[in-house]
């Protein structure tokens, strides 16, 4: 048997995973070109009643024409073969050899720790030499089962590798050599004892949530493969009984009154059926998951344990890294302060103690010099700490090419929420005087503030700096990751409160079409008073280093607070921005209601995020939800919501029939349920949503 013929066969998909099942039960195969000899012991011989020696393939040409076994997907051979498998559960612990090659010097792997681990306001020092140890790492695999409607299902195999002490998650290519190592070390899973077992349970519990989050977002998207045939049989299921019902109307016009009642309770009992069958066809095509353990590793993992010092001035924070010898490459690392995975959120130190720029704030953001009323603003040194290179200038971020030249557009670096920015002050008090920039119109729909009408407008110079400090604060908050200061900025009930409700502090970044990952370090700001006493609007340009969005925020003057986050088409085209699309938004974090949930999927779709935001904000603020839904289905009144807020904010194509259409609900019910949600809501031109 050549290590060629091994490799072929075990490429294979129904047949390697069935030459893999004989050997682990004691059997014999001898592989040749497109088939392979299969001897088996005794117990499988009784288990699947077959000879000791038969010859399989995957071919139909050679299973044809040599009367070989023809081992593809859905063989009851190898579903048997599975089901055994998964029955009888891989667990054990796996010692990994240390690679032969000469281990890291002390000096080369303090090198590689502070590359690896960056340190904003400090310096990463060895506290001594590197010590010999084992690293644990948890490997569970598991067969997920995704029903995606009574029809359709699909087969999934799931692997989730854990880090043992930090409960993390190990990235894709330390599990690719991980996986390799482990491969030849079967023979190392003797000595069972020798493991400390006492954080298997809280890691292994970790690991289910990690799969579970998986399975649901997979589940999710093999779902909507079906959402079109859901509708077209509940359309079709609809269109039966109502079929039906005029049948039985035509019916008791005719009758005489005595057989009326007799109808009457018919259709009554016909209404009945309809709705057991409604939920029998959403029953149908409502998405579920199942998932399967079978693989439970406990590896072993060889690893260099080095002690150092993260230090600030005279000031020292104790922290132990591990570089996994199998693998050239460091453990995880979670924050000593708020546990945070320090591969996404790099460490901070503090005057008092270590963190990262999850829990500390970050001050060495970079400084942008950007025009003030068409004048150039002289550039802010870099703080300590910085990435900039002595002596270079910090880099520069134009303005919007939106922003009219004589708007207020200033460039800043983010700072702490709170904290003065004395540059940014003095620049502002040294604009000259003088008419304030002409605003442009704002958009359809847009709000007004409670109480305006007949008020005077505030003073310009005012306006403009009290626009500029609430755009620095409310992104400051973002990159900071503080959702308590955000809802504290926002106007409850509002599309800016919606969204950190779907997504919490990653929302507003989402909302002007960043990712959620993304942290603001830098803006630009322009400030325009509303016309007639509507919200003032902010905007400009927001930097993350690796991406760049413009942004309009609208607030209320009197309290300073964000109504709404909107991308700065918005004020460019003079409404909500329809052609705005954000199809690749992932799913909300909030557990939606079956209105919202209607509202997020069709809305998104049709109008886009700004107007998703208001309809879900409407919906939210309706009170008695209880009362309302047992009065009427969620797909009228998404439906309702949607014609509602869509047409006080200027969409297209916001009929009442085109919008049934969308829902699949009758334009009846549709005009029926507007006026009392008009009651309830009280929606106008101060109050568009």
């Amino acid at each position: 048997m050549t290590a060629d013929a091994v490799t072929t066969a075990r490429s294979d998909g129904g047949l390697g995973f069935w030459l893999r099942y004989v050997e682990s039960r004691g059997g014999l195969w001898e592989p040749s070109a497109d088939r392979a000899l299969v001897m088996l012991p005794l117990d499988l011989q009784r288990t699947f009643e077959l000879p000791d020696e038969f010859t399989a393939t995957e071919h139909p040409d050679v299973a044809r024409e040599d009367g070989a076994v023809l081992l593809t997907s859905g063989h009851p051979l190898l579903t048997a073969a599975a089901e055994d498998a998964l029955k009888t559960a891989d667990v054990g612990q796996v010692t990994l050899v240390e690679p032969a090659a000469q281990r890291l010097d002390d000096g080369c792997l303090l090198a590689r720790a502070r590359e690896h681990f960056p340190v904003d306001h400090g310096r990463i020092d060895a506290r001594g030499p590197a010590e010999r140890g084992v690293r644990e790492v948890l490997r569970l695999g598991a067969l997920v089962t995704y029903d995606a409607s009574a029809e359709e299902r699909f087969y999934e195999r799931a692997e989730c590798w854990l880090d043992v002490p930090s409960r993390l998650e190990l990235p894709g290519p330390v599990v690719t050599r991980l996986r390799q190592a482990a491969a030849g070390a079967a023979a190392g899973r003797s000595n069972r004892a020798s493991a400390d077992l006492s954080k298997v349970p809280a890691v292994l519990a970790e690991a289910r949530r990690l799969l579970e989050r998986a399975a649901g977002e997979r589940s999710a998207a093999l779902a909507g493969s079906a959402v079109a045939v859901a509708e077209a049989e509940l359309a079709r299921t609809r269109q039966y009984y109502a079929e039906q019902l005029a049948s039985l109307a035509r019916r008791a016009v005719k009758v005489p009154a005595d057989r009326r009642d007799m109808l009457a309770a018919r259709a009554g009992s016909v209404r009945a059926e309809e709705r057991r069958r409604l939920d029998e066809v959403r029953e149908k095509y409502s998405p579920r998951h199942e998932i399967r353990p079978y693989r439970l590793h406990l590896l072993r993992v060889p690893a260099l344990r080095l002690h150092v010092d993260v230090l600030r001035g005279q000031r020292r924070f104790p922290l132990t890294v591990e570089w996994l010898l199998p693998v050239g490459a460091f453990a995880p690392l979670r924050c000593p302060q708020c546990g945070a995975d320090t591969a996404r959120q790099p460490l901070v130190v503090a005057k008092t103690h270590l963190g990262c720029a999850s829990c500390l704030p970050r001050n060495a953001l970079v400084s942008v010099a950007a025009p003030v009323n068409g004048k150039p603003r002289a550039a802010v040194p870099a703080p300590a700490g910085s990435t900039a290179a002595p002596g270079s200038a910090a880099p520069k971020i134009a303005a919007p090419r939106d922003v009219p030249p004589g708007g207020n557009g200033t460039g800043q670096a983010l700072r702490p929420a709170g904290l003065r920015d004395p540059q940014a002050a003095s620049a502002q008090n040294s604009r000259p005087r003088g008419r304030a920039p002409s605003a442009r119109q704002p958009h359809a729909g847009a709000p007004r503030s409670a109480g305006s009408s007949g008020s005077t407008q505030p003073d310009p110079r005012v306006l403009a700096k009290s626009g500029e400090r609430l755009a620095m604060d409310f992104w400051s908050a973002v990159s900071q990751q503080n959702l308590r200061a955000l809802r504290r900025m926002c106007v409850p009930d509002s599309p800016a409160a919606a969204v950190l409700r779907l997504f919490g502090w990653a929302g507003p970044a989402m909302a002007v079409g960043l990712a959620w990952h993304d942290v603001p370090q830098s803006l630009t700001s322009a400030t325009f008073p509303g016309t007639g006493g509507e919200l003032a609007s902010t905007g400009g340009y927001l930097e993350t280093g690796s991406a760049g969005r413009s942004y309009l925020l609208r607030w209320q003057v009197g309290a300073r607070r964000v109504n709404e986050i909107l991308p700065w088409d918005t004020m460019a085209l003079g409404n909500l921005c329809a052609a705005y699309r954000l199809r690749d938004l992932p799913e909300p974090a909030a557990e939606l209601d079956p209105v919202a949930s209607r509202i997020w999927r069709k809305v998104l779709t049709a109008h886009g995020l700004p107007l998703t935001l208001r309809c879900l904000a409407a919906w939210w603020r309706v009170g008695d939800m209880d009362a309302v839904l047992a009065a009427y289905r969620p797909s009228e009144l998404a439906a309702a919501i949607h014609r509602m807020v869509g047409y006080r904010a200027g969409e297209r194509e916001i009929s009442y029939d085109t919008i049934a259409g969308l829902y699949n609900v009758e334009g009846a019910r549709l005009r029926a349920l507007t006026s009392p949600l008009q009651a309830r809501l009280k929606l106008s031109v101060d109050q568009p949503w």
